[in-house]
């Protein structure tokens, strides 16, 4: 699975949101349900995915769906070509 897909897929399931109703461009801000409480509930999914840790900054300073996908993709290993 894609970095984008498994932040796709982490929102989707805990925002109860549909997958095509955001892209990589979205602001978290504007996805319905995004409070300090669901970064903290997608933070931990994410990290349970990729199998270790986020690194904190980068993932609080995202402000696009895209900049937390860069951020899996960085734990992952995988290079980012957005």
């Amino acid at each position: 699975m894609s970095p984008d897909q498994i932040v796709a897929e982490a929102l989707a399931t805990l925002l109860d949101l549909e997958a095509d109703s955001f892209g990589d461009g979205t602001l978290l801000d504007e996805l319905e349900g995004w409070d300090s409480v669901n970064a903290l509930r997608v933070l931990v999914y994410l990290e349970r995915e990729v199998g270790g840790a986020l690194e904190f900054e980068p993932y609080s300073s995202a402000a696009t769906v895209g900049e937390v996908a860069d951020v899996v993709a960085t734990a992952l290993g995988k290079a980012v070509t957005r």
